[in-house]
């Protein structure tokens, strides 16, 4: 077992098991003595939902990836030479195989249980054009170990950071810090502060995916609330009219027994009439 073995198997899972493998190959490499490995495999950052559907692009749609990034070679060559209708239409190429690229995705996330959100498409999408860009960022994507979005620098080269500033600095979010090769305690420390940044940028994404997600459910609960209260008003508005029947069907009641009293009391008067009139003609008789 070695370390780009450990990477090609952990960044080809599903999303939800890298940490759990991540953590018995580390128990492994220590079992069999390797401090150094274990601690490697240890720094091996989870992806975040970007960058494993990068992954997952690059693993399993390579023969759709693998045209991208011919494209991005002459883009990058259209751009050099001022080829300007060559790199109009190779623009609109662009456009398309991204957009198909991002539609694939789309489904993978669906097979294994993950919606892709809009924030995510745009993060893929980032991530896409970011190789297109750049020959490295090309190949780390066609190697499908991503543990973050790529983000493009204008048409150049992304390394995963941010584009620099007006002034030549590279945004601190996006942006790891540049590390002078170290051994001993130095590398280990750097490594962990490299593992934290990775981790604080990847909960930054993270978080930003999960505010989308509030924010659709709020727009959700808003809508259902707003249902809820039309078919609160249209129950009452049925309740008054179910009262108002009742009464009227009260009404109708009491006077049918009125009704039924006056014709029992006619009933009553007339059987009185009869015996008396029979009563007479028996005397006549």
């Amino acid at each position: 077992m070695d370390l780009d073995e450990v990477a090609d198997e952990l960044y080809a899972l599903p999303l939800d098991r890298f940490t759990t493998v991540r953590t018995e190959r580390e128990k492994q490499a220590r079992a069999g003595g390797d401090r150094e490995l274990a601690a490697s495999i240890h720094a091996l950052a989870k992806p975040t939902t970007v960058a494993w559907l990068a992954n997952q692009l690059a693993r399993r749609s390579a023969d759709e990836v693998g045209p991208l990034l011919d494209l991005g070679a002459a883009l990058r060559e259209a751009t050099a030479t001022l080829q300007g209708e060559q790199l109009r239409t190779l623009t609109r190429q662009r456009h398309r195989v991204v957009q198909a690229l991002i539609a694939r995705a789309r489904a993978i996330g669906a097979e294994a249980g993950h919606r892709v959100t809009d924030d995510t498409a745009r993060g893929l999408e980032e991530t896409l054009i970011a190789a297109l860009g750049d020959p490295d960022a090309a190949r780390r994507l066609a190697a499908g170990r991503l543990s973050a979005g790529l983000t493009p620098s204008g048409f150049g080269g992304p390394d995963g950071s941010a584009p620099p500033s007006a002034s030549g600095t590279a945004s601190p979010v996006a942006q790891a810090p540049a590390a002078a090769p170290a051994s001993g305690a130095d590398e280990r420390r750097r490594r962990r502060a490299e593992q934290a940044w990775e981790d604080a940028r990847n909960a930054l994404i993270e978080a930003r995916e999960e505010r989308s997600r509030a924010d659709r459910t709020v727009e959700r609960t808003a809508a259902a609330v707003e249902e809820a209260k039309s078919a609160a008003e249209r129950l009452e508005h049925e309740l008054h009219r179910a009262e108002r029947a009742a009464q009227e069907a009260d009404r109708a009641a009491e006077q049918a027994r009125t009704a039924l009293t006056q014709a029992e009391e006619a009933v009553g008067r007339a059987q009185e009439a009869e015996r008396a009139a029979q009563h007479r003609l028996a005397g006549l008789s």
